[in-house]
């Protein structure tokens, strides 16, 4: 294993204990916020959105409360300001680089997956099954830890790139 691997590696561990730790004490969804914003340090975008704010959407019915809006509110992604917006509809659905979708929007899952189908959109979902479906990360609960599952096929669709260290940590899932 290489040098760069191997740091991957132990940058991914360093997440997945981070993200653990925090399930334990913190309530689940205040840790998922700060998994999402670990997880982008996991994630290379294609070039060209670096002038503008990091947007991070929310479609559905939020989980999260004023976590998100609190936690982001002095924090960069990317080194990007971070902008969060709340959807409720598909239509609503514009330029974002992060789309945690809710599990109301199981309904809507294929449109939703379709109308993002090869752009450089990180989704992600914490509901059971989203991934499978074509949700590029999922994050599943057992017991006190929160894990990743990774579907590969969109994620390389869109030309995102995830670090072999994190994938290492992840679940695949076909």
């Amino acid at each position: 294993m290489g040098m760069r691997r191997r740091l991957w590696t132990m940058a991914g561990a360093a997440l997945l204990g981070t993200v653990c730790a925090m399930a334990q004490s913190t309530p689940e969804y205040q840790a998922k916020v700060v998994l999402m914003d670990k997880l982008t340090r996991f994630v290379d975008w294609p070039k060209g959105a670096e002038q503008r704010d990091f947007v991070l959407a929310v479609l559905g019915r939020t989980p999260f409360g004023d976590d998100l809006d609190n936690y982001f509110a002095a924090r960069t992604l990317k080194n990007r300001p971070v902008t969060v917006r709340y959807l409720h509809q598909i239509a609503e659905l514009g330029s974002c680089d992060m789309l945690f979708i809710c599990a109301s929007e199981k309904p809507h899952l294929a449109a939703i997956l379709e109308r993002l189908r090869g752009r450089p959109v990180l989704t992600v979902a914490d509901a059971e099954g989203f991934a499978g479906a074509g949700v590029m990360v999922g994050l599943v609960r057992s017991g006190a830890r929160i894990g990743f599952e990774v579907n590969l096929a969109p994620t390389r669709e869109s030309g995102l790139r995830m670090a072999p260290g994190f994938l290492q940590l992840a679940t695949l899932v076909p």
